[in-house]
């Protein structure tokens, strides 16, 4: 399979080189799709003019989202601008909390990179409230950009007007000075044995989720910190253990689990911008079933640790900067994917209120997230965001482990009890 390619119409105006990071998910969202979903509750229901008009306003805030993905003579990717681009909005009359099929629809339905803007929404619109999909290609925004667009969003439908921002820069360009310095990691070391991916066909995944109650997400926060670990440890820790009760599969064997790690913090340019600003990586849980959820979940925060470092985090896209400066092929990304990461879980946790509540005359109920799908036959995708202090866990696969969402809370309640 060659790189996606598009003649650059008159219309259409180069705003930025993509950066490696946006790059490779461009290359995998090619191989299967890798687009991703975030759900938002509110208690209130606007008229479609509003929202038109809200989007309309995002797009004139946030640059790239008037833009599509092109390649130039000399095959360098780019965002595009593309002036007359508008985002997609379906509006169903429907139970605004029964989104969860809707969501899967829209996992279904591949972007095409070469088309702008590369963000579309689907409204469910109730009596007196509403609910909003926001769906995004990976390679122009992230989980936690998502839900900056959502606070945007609900701060537009409540009224204030929202100043343009600067051009999101990629998150090489923002670390450049890092990547320099960094140092030359060796190739890295293959998975014990290649995931295979599941077939390329527009097929809805399987979408589950649950809420903590309030109680037992306070119980939890303040039990990982007695046991030296954090919310997102014990979460792994209980997809682990949940899926050894419910997966034979999963009984004997060691669990690879992807985290991907929030890297705006390492710099204010990409503190409040609405990109690609995340790596990921590899732990490795090979506890036996029934091992208690702290000491896995201690193991976990340990493991993470060394990723989160700002050298680390250096060297690892210094590395990748140079695996894509090579122009790697659809095939030679995917078979990264597959050889390297291999992951059976994804726990993609946006953490505690990652964006308000509370705005004039509307109140978020409820942010889900991220739903996505990776690829792989047998990947677990667990989404959790908390919110008014309540977690909120999704699980999206496509050879999905049933039950598992309702196990996770049954050891996390434990756990806390």
């Amino acid at each position: 399979m060659r790189n996606q390619s598009q003649e650059i119409d008159d219309n259409q105006r180069l705003v930025r080189a993509l950066g490696s990071t946006e790059h490779l998910f461009w290359l995998l969202d090619q191989n299967r799709p890798t687009h991703f979903a975030m759900v938002a509750e509110i208690d209130r229901r606007f008229a479609t003019d509003a929202w038109h008009a809200a989007f309309q306003a995002l797009q004139h805030r946030h640059p790239l989202l008037s833009t599509c993905i092109a390649i130039d003579a000399q095959q360098h990717s780019g965002f595009y601008r593309v002036t007359d681009a508008t985002v997609p909005l379906r509006v169903l009359e429907q139970d605004p909390t029964a989104w969860q099929a809707e969501a899967a629809r829209e996992i279904a339905t591949r972007f095409v990179g070469s088309a702008a803007p590369l963000l579309r929404a689907t409204l469910l619109q109730g009596e007196c409230s509403s609910t909003l999909i926001l769906v995004a290609h990976h390679s122009v925004i992230d989980g936690m950009g998502s839900a900056s667009l959502i606070e945007d969003l609900l701060s537009v439908l409540s009224g204030e007007r929202l100043a343009p921002l600067p051009l999101a820069p990629s998150l090489e360009t923002v670390l450049d000075t890092d990547l320099s310095h960094a140092a030359v990691l060796p190739p890295p070391s293959p998975a014990p044995a290649p995931k295979p991916f599941r077939p390329d066909a527009a097929q809805a995944p399987h979408v589950d989720a649950i809420a903590l109650s309030a109680d037992v997400t306070r119980r939890l926060v303040a039990r990982a910190r007695a046991e030296q670990t954090t919310v997102h440890g014990a979460i792994a820790a209980a997809v682990h253990e949940a899926g050894r009760r419910l997966s034979s599969a999963w009984t004997d064997r060691a669990l690879r689990t992807v985290t991907p790690i929030d890297l705006r913090g390492l710099s204010d340019d990409a503190c409040a911008a609405a990109g690609v600003y995340i790596t990921q990586t590899i732990t490795i849980d090979d506890h036996p079933r029934g091992t208690e959820l702290w000491t896995a979940a201690r193991k976990i925060k340990q493991d993470l640790a060394p990723s989160q470092a700002r050298e680390s985090v250096a060297a690892e896209l210094k590395a990748l900067d140079a695996v894509m400066t090579a122009r790697p092929s659809v095939e030679h990304a995917a078979g990264f994917l597959s050889a390297v990461l291999a992951f059976d879980v994804m726990v993609s946790n946006l953490g505690n209120q990652p964006i308000a509540s509370a705005y004039e005359g509307v109140s978020l109920n409820a942010l889900w997230g991220p739903i996505v799908t990776s690829g792989f036959a047998d990947d677990q995708i667990i989404g959790a965001c908390t919110i008014d202090g309540v977690l909120r866990l999704t699980h999206t696969s496509h050879g999905a482990i049933r039950g598992l969402l309702e196990e996770v809370r049954a050891i996390l309640e434990e756990a806390v009890s």
